[in-house]
């Protein structure tokens, strides 16, 4: 089969287009016929492994498609199911993913549609609802709002009944587009200062959670504009991984700051994130009150071309291979 792999280029790691074995499905798993992938920006970083052992260095983490085998342990799927699942060696014309961290695709949704959802909707719920304890009724920021998984959390918050959804981004065009989806707030950072938005928006009662895909840079800016009891939660590190923390804000607001990924993560967790992310978002997706965004399509054989275009952080929302 045809798959992207990850290896070294002149300038680091890179992708290139090979044929690899098929894989096989294992007890608890789909065998996928992948028609559409998510990137993430996880993929942009991946080591290279063996060179002997092609298989291992497909990439990505996400896919759609149709299942075409099905494992021993596996319930509740059948051959010709359309499905959607977070993975591993995504980037190849056929995936295996486990059952029990894979999801049906509605009826209304496309293929393309579908791959941008399985990683943005449990990191989104993972940090803002599991770690970050969003209520009904909470103020939420999001840092870096116009990347892809910032597009869900506007949608989450929203259905999940947050009075406030503020969000960040140097792209004043991006925050006004992003106003369609739920965005009450938009802060051009850079621009724009952060705490007295959130508190003038506030009412200067400040934000209940703040979801941070940024980094470094920004942590102070961040407790500035918490609510007392305020939760921030660190996701991405865009803008580095070294900041300075001051304790006297963090005692003195009482506020938690929580780091979330999925690298450290065992697969019962993410079996756990995934069916609490279904069990609170799959209806919203489902009716189509949830929407996926996706910027724009490559092929496969594109894949290097697709993340290139993630590099330059022009796109909002999901950028998506088709095969």
């Amino acid at each position: 089969m045809k798959a992207a792999l990850n290896v070294k280029g002149p300038n680091g790691s890179s992708l290139a287009i090979h044929d690899v074995p098929e894989p096989k499905a294992g007890d608890n798993d789909l065998l996928i016929a992948v028609k559409a992938i998510g990137l993430n920006r996880a993929d942009l970083s991946r080591p290279v492994g063996n060179p002997d052992e092609p298989q291992a260095n497909i990439a990505g983490m996400e896919v759609a498609g149709e299942v075409i085998g099905i494992g021993a342990a596996v319930k509740g799927f059948a051959l010709g199911d359309r499905v959607m699942s977070m993975t591993t060696k995504a980037y190849a014309e056929l995936a295996v993913a486990d059952w029990r961290i894979a999801f049906r695709v509605p009826a209304h949704l496309s293929f393309t549609e579908a791959a941008a959802i399985p990683v943005f909707l449990s990191t989104g719920h993972d940090a803002l609802v599991s770690n970050g304890e969003l209520k009904r009724g909470d103020a939420v920021l999001i840092t870096s709002v116009t990347a892809g998984v910032g597009t869900t959390m506007i949608q989450i918050a929203r259905a999940l009944g947050a009075s406030l959804v503020a969000g960040t981004s140097r792209d004043a065009d991006k925050l006004a587009r992003l106003k369609a989806v739920g965005l009450d707030l938009g802060i051009l950072a850079g621009r724009d200062n952060l705490a007295e938005a959130c508190m003038g928006a506030t009412g200067k009662k400040g934000i209940d959670v703040a979801a941070d895909n940024v980094g470094a840079g920004l942590l102070g800016d961040l407790m500035d504009a918490a609510a007392v009891k305020g939760r921030i939660v660190s996701i991405g590190r865009l803008g580095g991984k070294i900041d300075q923390i001051d304790l006297d804000k963090i005692a003195l607001k009482r506020l938690k700051l929580i780091g979330v990924t999925f690298r450290t993560r065992s697969q019962d967790e993410k079996i756990e994130i995934s069916r609490r992310a279904w069990a609170d978002l799959g209806p919203a997706i489902e009716s189509g009150a949830m929407k996926p965004i996706v910027d724009r399509t490559f092929p496969l054989d594109e894949a290097l071309a697709a993340q290139d275009y993630m590099r330059a952080n022009s796109h909002i929302g999901k950028i998506v291979l088709t095969i």
